[in-house]
């Protein structure tokens, strides 16, 4: 056999099996300390793109299930503040009872009288309190800023306002008494009016400079923002009377458009809408409610049933969205459970597998490395041949 120093092919070929054999434990290392067959896109790069699809669908649906869950959270607020106004609707009719009999005279009928007009306060104060993450629940609930049509706000360089804010107000259109002499601003939409006294926080007859100045209508659901000179981002600076005429609208919307899912598809989604649930909303009708005399008593009693039947069927729609939610998180877990299983399948490693390979490739290396040293033999005796 011929002995060759400049090239030694047997090692050559041995080298290069092992690097082979080392490239494939290093893999193999990477599958068994990630736990994933899949790592990088030269791992499998058709199989990679179908893995992120489905950590994409996972993610959605458990970001959809947190959705779900707020969104019972917000109906479980609405609902417990119905079952007060049911129960203040209750306390309402006995006094409508109470106030038709006819042993009683209409100066006993002005204490009970009082008693009704509290309770019809209360359930205003109840209505407009009802929030869920600043979200007027009960009333104006989704109900947006028309910046199109409120002139206030597309004169901006002339009117001052920075900012509007809607919170829970009803839709129409609200306009401003701004005399610009008696540091006073009006808002109202025809049937509730609001005027605050801005004297106290105006430098003179404006907005101080640099400065901000929030008007709250809080009776409305309305806060506004007045700017003084130098303010960033303002268009223009208020002085008392240049709102005088200008108007703010406010249009209705659809507040409850849940995400319950992780596709952007209408069966992912649940719209639902509150009701108004105050004393001159549709759903109670009772501003006009009396018991201060016997007959108009008998006439509140049919009043207050009616209330009572619409208010006791708008809980039940609340109650028959809350319990779908609740098959929605059932569902969606479902899925997850599905998705994470098949993704799982696609990009997990396969632990025993992983393992026998590393085994035979730490084998053939130890292999090579053998025959390495054994290549050298024949160029030893070469050297001690050379060396005599």
């Amino acid at each position: 056999m011929a002995i060759r120093i400049n090239n030694n092919a047997t090692m050559s070929r041995a080298r290069i099996d092992l690097n082979r054999v080392q490239r494939d434990a290093q893999v193999s290392r990477a599958h068994l300390n990630s736990g994933l067959r899949i790592n990088s896109g030269s791992d499998d790069a058709s199989l990679l793109a179908v893995s992120e699809g489905m950590r994409a669908e996972l993610g959605g649906l458990t970001e959809g299930t947190r959705n779900t869950e707020r969104a019972l959270d917000m109906l479980r607020t609405a609902e417990g503040s119905m079952n007060e106004i049911s129960s203040v609707l209750i306390r309402m009719r006995e006094l409508s009872v109470q106030s038709s009999n006819g042993t009683l005279t209409d100066k006993n009928r002005e204490a009970l009288n009082a008693e009704f007009n509290q309770l019809k306060q209360h359930v205003d104060s109840v209505a407009h309190s009802t929030r869920y993450n600043d979200q007027s629940l009960l009333y104006g609930f989704g109900n947006t800023l028309d910046t199109a049509n409120s002139t206030a706000l597309q004169q901006q360089v002339d009117s001052g306002l920075f900012r509007v804010r809607v919170t829970g107000a009803q839709d129409g259109t609200y306009t401003f008494v701004d005399g610009g002499t008696d540091h006073t601003l009006t808002l109202g939409n025809g049937v509730v009016t609001q005027t605050l006294d801005l004297g106290v926080v105006l430098d003179g007859n404006r907005v101080a400079e640099g400065t901000v100045t929030m008007a709250n209508f809080d009776r409305l659901g309305i806060q506004v923002e007045l700017a003084g000179e130098q303010v960033v981002g303002a268009a223009g600076s208020y002085v008392d009377g240049d709102l005088d005429g200008q108007v703010i609208t406010v249009a209705a919307g659809t507040g409850g458009d849940f995400q319950l899912g992780g596709q952007a598809t209408q069966a992912d989604r649940l719209e639902y809408d509150f009701k108004d649930m105050t004393i001159e909303g549709g759903i109670l009708n009772l501003a006009q409610a009396s018991v201060g005399t016997q007959a108009a008593s008998q006439v509140a009693m049919h009043m207050i049933d009616a209330a009572i039947d619409r208010t006791a069927s708008e809980r039940g729609a609340v109650g028959a969205v809350m319990n779908r939610l609740d098959y929605t998180i059932n569902f969606t877990a479902n899925a997850m459970e599905n998705v994470q299983s098949a993704e799982s399948t696609v990009r997990d490693a396969d632990v025993a597998q992983e393992v026998t390979r590393l085994s035979r490739s730490e084998i053939l290396g130890q292999s090579a490395q053998s025959v390495m040293i054994q290549s050298r033999v024949s160029v030893q005796r070469v050297m001690n041949i050379l060396l005599g």
